[in-house]
């Protein structure tokens, strides 16, 4: 028998996502989902069933709501001009950190019936409902034409400003004003493949279709969203290399077409390189001078306890008859009763960035019990008195101190300020984002796209917005951080000679110093063994993204990750891996812009001793500090204030203290979600 016809879709991306799986709601963290309660399946005494489901990225539901968002945002974005493809549309996946449920509902055995509608099924009861909207559970989504609005919103606007939304939850006042779905009839008995198409890598911008594939951006992809995770482990996660969505032969699967020719290299133009403005910037911009900076937060080796611990990098600098020998000067995060002193730590071997590693579990039950305390909202002389059982305080006030800084953010050294129409533009050189520090003319990794693209910034711009209504008489004006910079992609060419490999398609001027010595070591490895070239390509040109967009700093593979590339490469599992963790990953909070802080010290607040000083640049002190004692510590209740963020962990996972002190299992350079 002949195989039946295959319906082709076009696939279109979210352009961006402020979908959140945990949410902060008066104090309370949720799940931004149904219940535990409401996820149980099991009948009752009558045998009726009342409970939701997560519908599962292949299931007929799932593509019909996607068939119609698709649909419906491409005929407003891109217009008559493709009025033909309007019923051939996909959207690829939701925006990230949102999940389908359907509610099922059903009679007692036996009395089931069918009930025809958008979410299908053969249940008494059976509707479909989106969550992840950012303000908590109740705001859900009940249909594709009623999320429409908002998945517009998303990928059209670039202020952030939920007033400009026109959906039922942004603004539940204002009639809406829709149009009914693109009717798109695909029928049950064919059968289809599903294809990513390559070009959609490329984040466009929101409002642009190019050639016949139009792309609106690219969103993260992440699993589906069950339950909530257990707390990241202390051990380094496993790499996970990118692979292609794997489907099964039962599935109903959809065949995209071709994919349409790139557009000319001509297109795309990178954007010059900001030229440092000081020996500082100048050192971090160049390849292998230090891991970590001045204000930032982390992981440091303890020889004389053989212990890994959380510290503020107070001053670094490389002796001038060896530069390659590097020092920090750290000092540890605790609670306010203590005043630890500053510890010296002389080679990069000694120290890893706060983002390499997961955080454990707090050691007291009772800080795995109330997950929703922040830092200053515990009584640490309580706490440390033994009053809420056995622990160790400083451990626990060093994972909590990271925790909150994590979401946190401080901008330095003004460059210039404009104003454009009504909103005040500052622009930096540089900020401390989270527990790193960032400057212009260095890439960091993104959340867009498939999660291992990377944008060189090129500008950092603070968006005062004076004229928008504050809550509190004294409040500091409303205002957004957002980066500029061209976004780079990881690709890849066939070297079937490896004494004559291929030349890469882009000569392009502007890459980072960092990123083509990194380049230039891992090819040294792929095209022998792999007979393929890697380089950066360009996908986009002076992009936008507000820093909620960005995991944080890019680091070498060549510096940091030597031992799981080896790995992978030698798997058959490509040099592109995802090896570290993502700014909010442990605080739960995932996607967020943070706090903001006036100086870097303030975001620690009574995590380090009141007089604590950071020592910028690079020069070396007059003696080499050896376990310097800093200031004492002389605690004020409004000194907790600073690291009052309403942060918690999950408490479902048990700590154990020689986890965290030994140092045998924390000797691979690896972690969790980091693109290269």
């Amino acid at each position: 028998m002949a195989q039946p016809p295959m319906t082709s879709f076009w696939p279109i991306f979210a352009g961006k996502s402020d979908g959140q799986d945990v949410v902060n709601l008066k104090g309370r963290v949720l799940r931004n989902g149904p219940t535990q309660e409401q996820l149980d399946d099991k009948p009752n005494d009558q045998g009726q069933c009342d409970y939701y489901r997560q519908i599962k990225k292949d299931d007929p539901k799932h593509l019909d709501w996607r068939k119609k968002l698709g649909g419906m945002l491409l005929r407003e974005i891109g217009g008559k001009a493709y009025e033909d493809k309007w019923q051939q549309c996909i959207l690829w996946e939701l925006p990230e950190n949102y999940a389908l449920y359907e509610h099922i509902k059903t009679k007692a055995d036996g009395q089931v019936k069918t009930v025809k509608n958008h979410s299908g099924g053969g249940h008494d009861r059976q509707d479909a409902y989106l969550y992840g909207y950012p303000k908590g559970p109740k705001k859900r989504f009940r249909s594709p034409i009623e999320f429409f609005p908002h998945l517009l919103w998303l990928c059209t606007d670039d202020t952030n400003d939920y007033a400009t939304c026109t959906c039922k939850m942004c603004c539940p006042q204002q009639p809406e004003v829709e149009r009914p779905a693109v009717k798109v009839d695909v029928k049950p008995e064919l059968s289809a493949a599903i294809k990513r198409e390559p070009t959609p890598n490329a984040p466009a911008q929101a409002n642009t279709v190019v050639g016949r594939n139009p792309v609106v951006q690219i969103a993260a992809q992440k699993p589906p969203q069950g339950p909530p995770a257990k707390s990241p482990s202390t051990k380094p996660a496993t790499p996970v290399p990118a692979s292609a969505p794997v489907h099964t032969s039962n599935t109903p699967q959809i065949r995209a077409p071709p994919p349409a020719p790139a557009p000319a290299p001509a297109a795309l133009y990178s954007a010059p390189l900001p030229q440092p403005r000081s020996l500082e910037q100048q050192a971090d911009l160049a390849y292998n001078k230090f891991l970590c900076r001045t204000g930032e937060v982390v992981w440091f080796f303890r020889p004389e306890t053989s212990a890994w611990g959380l510290g503020l990098v107070v001053r670094r600098w490389a002796a001038k008859e060896n530069p390659a020998n590097r020092s920090y000067l750290i000092q540890p995060l605790s609670h306010p009763y203590e005043s630890p002193p500053q510890e010296l730590v002389t080679t990069d071997q000694h120290i890893k960035p706060w983002l390499a590693w997961s955080a454990p579990n707090c050691t007291f039950p009772y800080l795995q019990q109330n997950p929703q305390l922040s830092y200053g909202q515990i009584d640490w002389r309580a706490l440390e008195s033994g009053q809420f059982g056995e622990g160790i305080a400083s451990v626990d006030a060093s994972i909590m101190a990271a925790k909150a800084i994590d979401s946190t953010y401080t901008l330095f050294e003004r460059l210039k300020t404009s104003n454009e129409a009504g909103v005040e533009m500052r622009h930096y050189n540089g900020m401390f984002l989270g527990a790193e520090k960032v400057w212009r003319g260095e890439a960091v990794r993104l959340r867009i796209g498939t999660g291992t693209e990377l944008m060189v910034i090129s500008d950092i711009i603070e968006r005062v917005f004076s004229n928008v209504p504050q809550k509190q008489p004294n409040a500091q004006p409303v205002s957004q951080v957002i980066l500029v910079g061209d976004i780079y992609s990881y690709a890849t060419l066939e070297a079937p000679d490896a004494s004559n490999p291929p030349q890469s398609p882009e000569h392009n001027n502007n890459i980072p110093t960092r990123m083509v010595h990194d380049m230039a070591w891992r090819n040294r490895m792929l095209v022998p063994m792999t007979r393929t070239l890697a380089y950066w390509k360009l996908m986009g040109s002076s992009h936008k993204l507000d820093i909620s967009d960005v995991k944080g700093r890019w680091y070498e593979t060549s510096l940091v990750f030597q031992e799981p590339f080896t790995k992978a490469v030698k798997n058959n599992e490509g040099g592109n891996g995802i090896w570290m963790n993502s700014r909010g990953d442990a605080t739960g909070l995932g996607k967020n812009a943070g706090a903001p802080r006036p100086d870097r010290a303030a975001a620690f607040g009574a995590s380090i001793p009141k007089g604590t000083q950071l020592i910028h640049g690079l020069d070396p002190p007059n003696q080499p500090p050896v376990n310097q004692q800093p200031p004492q510590a002389h605690l004020q209740d409004s000194e907790m204030q600073g690291m009052d963020m309403n942060i918690g962990g999950d408490s479902a996972a048990t700590f154990s203290l020689d986890d965290f002190m030994n140092v045998d299992h924390l000797g691979e350079d690896a972690g969790v979600d980091f693109p290269f």
